[in-house]
């Protein structure tokens, strides 16, 4: 095991600071952290049991960084973890709060994150959001306890929409879920091209059901608007059967088909599938939280040891586990130990905590709606020929915001991405007192 990149900045800060400040906390009492991790369900296909396995493996992986680094600073640590049988997670939350853990870190879709951010709420111990993109949950839904690790749907939706129209793509057809989450990103992208990326429009939209396909229907009204992009406001696995409509429907290979980055289509699986599924179009560009190939800043070390332990890349679900354990664990480390709920909340939140995401820079929290600010990826995914491991199955091609843009404040540009104070309908009290 190896010194983490927290915790080695933690013991060679404390070796440069002046001798009397040199004192690293002792411990009095155990430090525990929750990881609620999703529950294996067979009949939800191979997408979920890739995300049950990276989150498993993901665990693994991190508790030995974390556990190990604790040693060295006198902190008895220990993630402890369940999964939900049945689809009971408060009862496993419990467990988890039953154990001793002082936070809990999960949510793996949408209704996983409202359940157990209510229940944290009323429990009064803090939450992380791992996986749940809905804005809603940042806003008339918000909890004052909930601290989201993942990207909202806006801040992938602005993304989504800047990378395509700074690239010249000005007609846009929509294929939406008609259910309320599909609804409201479809809403959201509407905005983002009216007020943040101007030049491009909308030239059709169908709506359909979870689990209909549009078939030859679907491509001939793609062809006949001429559009330049098709947008896939879908579930992962209704994305990869409009792919195959698109495709054998004779829509040109010159037009980029993209879809909502939910937590199933950040998975090599799932860009292998795609390309299966249609190999032209289907070999387009993703938006992601995480991108595996990323070989700069910290994250080449992470990423790379990642690989020897498991033998296959560090996806998204992964990623998540270990960034939620480490907000959590510097809370703990640098309130001295202080596991209560208010202590951790105002280190979290404080405008001077930063939390490294492997991304290049320092993160904080937006006060608003308590979105964790960073940047995001987009990935190509690659063609046979480039596809020759797993590794191989995307490339990375840019990200967004450009955070090294000179002269700008960092804050200020990552919240060029996601929704800004003006936009929030949240209405519960920042947790700072």
């Amino acid at each position: 095991m190896r010194l983490s990149f927290a915790a080695l900045a933690v013991v060679l800060g404390a070796m440069l600071m002046p001798a009397a400040a040199q004192e690293i906390p002792m411990f009095g009492h155990p430090v525990r952290i929750g990881v609620l991790l999703p529950e294996e369900k067979p009949a939800a296909g191979p997408l979920w049991a890739e995300i049950v396995k990276s989150a498993r493996e993901g665990l693994v992986a991190t508790e030995e960084d974390f556990v190990f680094n604790a040693e060295l600073v006198g902190m008895d640590f220990k993630a402890i973890a369940e999964s939900p049988v049945g689809g009971d997670l408060i009862a496993a939350a419990q467990k988890l709060l039953d154990q001793g853990a002082f936070a809990i870190m999960g949510g793996y879709t949408n209704v996983e994150a409202r359940t157990l951010g209510v229940w944290a709420e009323q429990k009064g111990i803090p939450f992380v959001n791992l996986g749940a993109t809905a804005d809603s949950l940042r806003n008339d839904q918000c909890s004052a306890t909930t601290f989201h690790l993942s990207p909202s749907a806006a801040m992938y939706i602005d993304s989504i929409v800047g990378w395509y129209v700074r690239s010249g793509l000005r007609q846009w057809y929509f294929v939406v879920e008609d259910s309320e989450e599909g609804r409201a990103q479809y809403e959201r992208m509407r905005w983002s091209m009216q007020e943040r990326h101007f030049g491009a429009r909308e030239v059709g939209r169908m709506n359909l059901a979870p689990g209909r396909a549009g078939g030859a229907n679907l491509a001939n009204a793609v062809r006949r608007a001429n559009a330049d992009v098709v947008v896939l406001l879908q579930g992962a696995t209704d994305q990869l059967t409009a792919l195959k409509d698109l495709e054998a429907g004779g829509v040109p290979a010159t037009v980029q088909v993209t879809g909502f980055p939910h937590l199933e289509a950040q998975l090599r699986q799932f860009y292998r599938q795609s390309r299966a599924a249609a190999p032209n179009l289907g070999t387009g560009h993703r938006a992601a939280a995480w991108e595996a190939s990323i070989d700069a800043y910290g994250a080449r070390e992470y990423n790379a040891r990642y690989r020897e332990r498991w033998g296959v890349p560090m996806e998204t679900p992964a990623w998540a586990i270990y960034h939620g354990m480490r907000i959590l664990y510097e809370a703990a480390f640098f309130t001295g130990g202080k596991t209560d709920p208010k202590s951790v909340m105002r280190y979290i939140m404080d405008p001077g905590s930063v939390f490294d995401l492997h991304k290049g820079v320092g993160t904080s929290f937006r006060p608003w709606d308590r979105q964790e600010r960073q940047s995001l990826y987009l990935i190509k995914v690659n063609t046979p020929a480039r596809a020759t491991n797993l590794l191989n199955e995307a490339l990375l091609v840019g990200e967004l915001p450009a955070i090294y843009m000179p002269g700008t404040n960092l804050v200020e540009r990552l919240d060029q991405i996601g929704d800004l104070a003006n936009r929030s309908r949240c209405r519960k009290p920042t947790p700072l007192r």
